[in-house]
């Protein structure tokens, strides 16, 4: 498969295109805050914040593109980038979220393993439930709810992480990821002080708000609600990352709103192919899929999410008919 992949020319790099995508997340990303200082006024206010978090979604889309090194080969620009999309543009601890991802491709899906499954308050296998805490069994009984609860409050999540991630000996350039990071909210701060009160309040709502649901949205429905794996089925590579995704059927709107992870099992075989290419390669894994009797799990966006709240539900539902032990 890897060889078709190559024969096509679909793991060349895209420069080109990032730079235009950066450009343009860039130029959105200014025009938004310019639109927030201009327009006061407390519906004007939580507008701006929703674009401001749309705005912010496209820049993390671009951040994990880079952290893929999907759009620079040379490791001074993708060193650079990182520290850039990150850091500096979204408040986010650069190393912090490429061990966490890494990771994450590494073992997805594993009931130990993968960070992106390990939540105190959401389980995604009957196993899990032991290492939660008690206290918490109320709230992972009804999960499926707590969730669309949760998902406005992830972008603050990721970074009370990312600074917990610079005191962690693993942190690579504390001080520079720190100082970058506090440029980043220096920056935020200035522009509310001159947004003014209350309007500060409600555009910093709004936009936290947003962005955690927008850039959930694109996660979420990626692994969760697929098969777990605890660690022991032997399954090699290939077969194992491509039954834990799921991918969410393309079109132009849903590649532009996922910004390509649509396609997360070619995502996850091939993670440095850039994303205009990925829809290409669809065909070619598929075909390989079906030749050597793996399943592909394709679906429509809203189906897709509601599989995943469905599996989370069910996988709660012992809790909810007091079966757990105690």
């Amino acid at each position: 498969m890897k060889r078709r992949i190559k024969a096509a020319g679909l793991l060349e790099p895209e420069s080109g295109y990032y730079w235009i995508k950066s450009i343009i997340a860039a130029a959105t990303l200014v025009a938004v805050m310019t639109l927030a200082l201009v327009l006061n006024g407390g519906l004007w206010m939580a507008t701006t914040g929703v674009l401001a978090g749309f705005a912010f979604t496209q820049v993390a889309l671009l951040a994990h593109d880079v952290g893929h090194r999907q759009a620079f080969r040379g490791p001074r620009k993708n060193w650079v980038a990182r520290y850039i999309f990150g850091n500096l543009l979204l408040g986010v601890s650069a190393s912090w979220w490429n061990d966490k991802h890494n990771q994450h491709h590494a073992t997805p899906n594993h009931v130990d393993l993968d960070p992106d499954i390990q939540f105190p308050m959401l389980i995604f296998s009957a196993e899990q439930l032991e290492s939660r805490p008690r206290w918490l069994r109320p709230i992972i009984a009804v999960q499926a709810f707590a969730l669309l609860a949760l998902i406005p409050f992830q972008a603050l999540n990721m970074r009370i992480q990312s600074i917990q991630h610079l005191f962690q000996p693993k942190a690579k350039l504390p001080v520079l990821q720190g100082v970058l990071i506090t440029g980043h909210f220096a920056i935020y701060g200035v522009i509310l002080y001159f947004i003014g009160w209350p309007g500060a309040l409600i555009f910093a709502i709004a936009h936290q708000a947003t962005f955690g649901v927008y850039n959930s949205s694109v996660f979420a429905s990626n692994h969760k609600g697929m098969p777990v794996l605890n660690g022991h089925e032997g399954k090699d590579f290939f077969r194992e990352q491509v039954v834990t995704s799921r991918n969410v059927t393309g079109h132009r709107l849903t590649d532009f709103w996922y910004g390509g992870l649509n396609y997360q099992i070619e995502h996850h075989l091939f993670p440095t192919m850039p994303r205009n290419n990925l829809a290409k390669a669809q065909a070619i894994v598929r075909a390989y899929c079906e030749e050597v009797g793996v399943d592909y799990h394709s679906t429509g966006l809203w189906e897709s999410y509601r599989e995943v709240l469905s599996h989370l539900h069910k996988t709660s539902a012992p809790l909810r008919r007091g079966e757990a032990q105690a």
